[in-house]
């Protein structure tokens, strides 16, 4: 990736470098590969971040939908205990299918 290109291109500058000049030339590339870095992060953070809103959304659109479908229990909150508690009932919910479908198995 960038580091990659960013290291040879600083290997090659370094083989014709006169040798007085290496140690200035040398601060200069670290210097440039903290810089590539802090970018790197700065990017990573920044997807990270569209991620979670994203996320964020998803949850919302969720919620949403179940309680105009009248499924008691689901509102739009962001509050983590309300969160854990339509999550415990969503997954209630999903148990009760598999047992549901399971029976009907059994009596088809």
């Amino acid at each position: 990736g960038m580091k990659q290109e960013l290291f040879h291109r600083h290997k090659e500058a370094q083989q014709c470098c006169r040798p007085h000049n290496l140690p200035l030339l040398r601060a200069a590339q670290q210097r440039e590969m903290e810089a590539v870095e802090q970018r790197i992060r700065e990017e990573q953070r920044m997807m990270d971040e569209k991620i979670v809103l994203e996320l964020d959304q998803k949850v919302i659109d969720q919620q949403s939908t179940l309680e105009k479908a009248g499924v008691s229990g689901f509102y739009i909150t962001t509050n983590p205990q309300e969160l854990t508690l339509q999550m415990n009932l969503l997954e209630l919910i999903r148990k009760l299918q598999l047992k549901e479908s399971e029976s009907e198995k059994a009596f088809a």
